[in-house]
């Protein structure tokens, strides 16, 4: 999906090839290359002339540290490279364990008590010092110590993460940024079949090189970036509003699980309405905010919402914010006031502060705040969100 700008090389046992990423991934600012060839043997020893050629040279170069499901072969590795090229954490050397059937907790930590390396490993593993969960370039960041990311994904299937031109992967870094990991893994630097390749490409050249860089430099200083910009950046409020086509304005429902809507015409009218789950007695309506509007910040909003007044009982706003409110624990949950029903049978207008809103897409869909009812329907024209 993605290509090399050269197949010059364009093998693992080559140690010009890995000579080549290695110094391109230290001028990226990127400080640990993280090998997924470390089961084979030729391709380790190519990579072990490749760091002793550009150390004789004085030549810039990442670290290195295995990506792989087999404790005992992990250790194997370690004892291949020497020391002085092996990436650390709190002084011991690092190995990554992805996501794998063949997980073995007990055989890891077996092999720690031999060499107590510093494990970074997927959901299976047991007992690690960080845990991370792969597929950030196609799901975006997660609120963990150790964070994956990358540009898209694209890998000849109908999965696909479009690039954006950079959008998605500057969007990435700005929430990597705000919550300040203890490590952020790029996905990838070379996975070409992926399509999701920051590395030198025909496709792209050096564009998500200077990206990394720029962004790398932004991460080891401890500094946030500017939000991307977008569409709805200098907009003084976002909105649905079904009498406009399209009626998206920076704020869109989302079909999620317990959340299900439609548009439909009442009286030459369009109304959008929550429809009933199957298993679930409320009615939700949940919406997401564009990210160029409001992304992981902590500001405050007020939503407005034209809304059928009809039975008894209150309509609640759940928000994904930056803390929880008090007395709560979930801070994706957290309550505005409640809007109360008189049952007038016509239309209502009803308005909710949200304090401390963060908007981080951390609701079910990606979604970032949701109308629920208890018991009843749910029926609006059009709602509003402004910054207070």
């Amino acid at each position: 999906q993605d290509h090399p700008e050269s197949f010059r090389d364009f093998s693992y046992r080559s140690h010009w090839w890995h000579r080549k990423n290695l110094e391109e991934m230290a001028a990226a600012g990127i400080d640990v290359a993280l090998c997924e060839f470390a089961g084979n043997a030729a391709a380790v020893d190519a990579l072990v002339q490749a760091l002793e050629s550009a150390e004789k040279e004085k030549k810039k170069i990442a670290k290195v540290a295995p990506v792989i499901d087999d404790p005992t072969r992990a250790l194997a590795l370690l004892g291949r490279i020497p020391a002085r090229f092996l990436a650390t954490a709190d002084g011991r050397p690092m190995v990554w364990f992805p996501p794998s059937k063949r997980a073995a907790p007990a055989t890891l930590e077996a092999t720690r008590m031999i060499v107590p390396f510093f494990t970074v490993a997927a959901a299976g593993w047991g007992k690690a010092d960080l845990i991370y969960v792969p597929g950030g370039d196609f799901d975006g960041p997660k609120e963990m110590d150790v964070i994956t990311l990358g540009p898209g994904f694209r890998d000849g299937t109908a999965r696909v993460r479009d690039r954006a031109d950079g959008a998605w992967y500057d969007r990435s870094w700005y929430i990597a940024l705000k919550l300040r990991p203890r490590i952020v893994a790029i996905e990838s630097w070379n996975r070409y079949d992926e399509g999701s390749a920051i590395g030198p490409t025909e496709e792209h050249k050096k564009a998500f090189v200077d990206r990394t860089r720029k962004y790398a430099a932004l991460f080891k200083k401890g500094e946030e970036m500017e939000r991307p910009k977008g569409k709805y950046s200098g907009a003084i409020g976002a909105s649905f509003h079904l009498r406009f086509n399209p009626p998206s304005e920076g704020l869109q429902p989302v079909a999620a699980p317990g959340a299900a809507f439609e548009v439909v015409t009442l009286t030459d009218e369009k109304i959008l309405i929550a429809k009933p789950v199957e298993g679930v007695a409320r009615r939700i309506l949940a919406f997401a905010v564009d990210d160029s509007y409001a992304l992981y910040e902590r500001r405050e909003y007020e939503v407005q919402i034209q809304i059928l007044d009809k039975g008894p009982g209150s309509v609640v706003l759940e928000y994904d914010a930056a803390a929880p409110g008090k007395g709560g624990t979930d801070r994706t949950r957290r309550t505005a006031e409640p809007f109360y029903f008189t049952d007038s049978g016509g239309w209502a207008t009803a308005t909710f502060r949200l304090p401390e809103a963060a908007f981080a897409n951390r609701q079910e869909g990606g979604s970032d705040f949701r109308l629920v009812r208890e018991k009843g329907g749910l029926s609006i024209r059009w709602i509003q969100l402004r910054a207070r």
